[in-house]
């Protein structure tokens, strides 16, 4: 098994938001990156988008300019995924959501990756055993899933497959503190992991309540991010129910869950949306209206509150550390 001090080299596979942002964290944290993609548009799209990000990472004072410049420097793209698993220690996949995709990518990876590499998929939710079961070596196979967008997001799932070597779990959250990030174990591989099985379940009563009349999508938006979203930034909810005591939350639970959502479908509200082509950002209307220059705007704003959120973090970790 590799040691954390022999892994020098990683391969992103995929350049989308999700494998350039992954691409931009390994080189900032003074890794050499082989970033892949099938055509050369997409590689330089990757490279500006990391590039854009970096500017404005340096702007909020996260990072300095000389630290931007050598990590891009550092992003060697290309086309040829053997060129980019040469001599690579840790591939990060990060293609569509589409399970015969990814086995696709698997096995090539299997084919061409030295035999001591990690191959992690970036998947959101896909079984990390159905992806290695193409590959010869599914003890080297784990589910190494980032937050988006992720050069700003500080945990990744770090995902036991069926086989996963538990030496592979162990070195991949290593590799995600190297790299500044908190690992989220993982340690069984069901639909959803743990990241989307509790967003969604948010997301399911937050459809409820709107279809019910309860409240508007704004409210409840606005409940989140000062309210839920400001508390649980401090507390996770184990801590938050030992903090106000587990009887009353007992009692509260004695009588709400039973009006909870318990749909297993995706809500009308939701669905007639979709129906109609008002999907969100990319095509200028979801649940709120997005006018030529408006998703931009709606991106900035969360990104620059993820910037102050981000090192605020850092000054946290920095107390906890004294």
């Amino acid at each position: 098994m590799l040691r954390i001090d022999e892994i020098t080299t990683v391969a992103i596979v995929g350049a989308g938001v999700m494998g350039s942002g992954i691409a931009q964290t390994f080189a900032q944290a003074g890794y050499t990156v082989r970033l892949h993609a099938r055509r050369e548009d997409s590689l330089r799209a990757a490279r500006e988008r990391i590039a854009k990000n970096q500017e404005a990472m340096v702007r909020a004072g996260l990072v300095s300019e000389n630290a931007a410049r050598t990590a891009l420097d550092g992003i060697r793209s290309t086309t040829s995924l053997a060129e980019a698993l040469d001599g690579c220690h840790f591939v990060s996949e990060s293609v569509p959501e589409v399970l015969t995709q990814k086995q696709d990518v698997f096995a090539a990876l299997d084919r061409l990756a030295p035999q001591a590499a990690i191959l992690s998929t970036d998947t959101s939710g896909l079984p990390i055993s159905a992806i290695a079961s193409v590959t010869e070596r599914p003890e080297r196979v784990v589910g190494f899933h980032w937050m988006n967008p992720p050069h700003l997001m500080p945990p990744v799932e770090v995902v036991r497959g069926e086989r996963t070597a538990d030496a592979v779990v162990d070195l991949t959250c290593d590799l995600a503190r190297r790299i500044g990030r908190i690992p989220i174990r993982v340690e069984k591989d069901v639909p959803g992991f743990l990241w989307n099985r509790l967003q969604l379940a948010l997301i399911r009563e937050a459809l409820h309540v709107v279809e019910q009349g309860i409240a508007s999508p704004e409210a409840v938006d606005q409940a989140i991010t000062s309210g839920l979203g400001f508390r649980w930034a401090a507390v996770g909810p184990f801590r938050l129910m030992d903090l106000g005591g587990l009887a009353t939350f007992q009692s509260v639970a004695s009588y709400l869950y039973r009006e909870l959502s318990r749909d297993e479908e995706p809500q009308h509200t939701l669905a007639s949306k979709v129906a109609a082509g008002e999907t969100g950002v990319g095509t200028g209307r979801g649940f709120y209206a997005y006018p030529p220059g408006g998703a931009e705007a709606a991106i900035a704003a969360r990104d620059g509150r993820l910037f102050e959120l981000l090192k605020l973090s850092q000054r946290w970790a920095g107390h906890d550390a004294q």
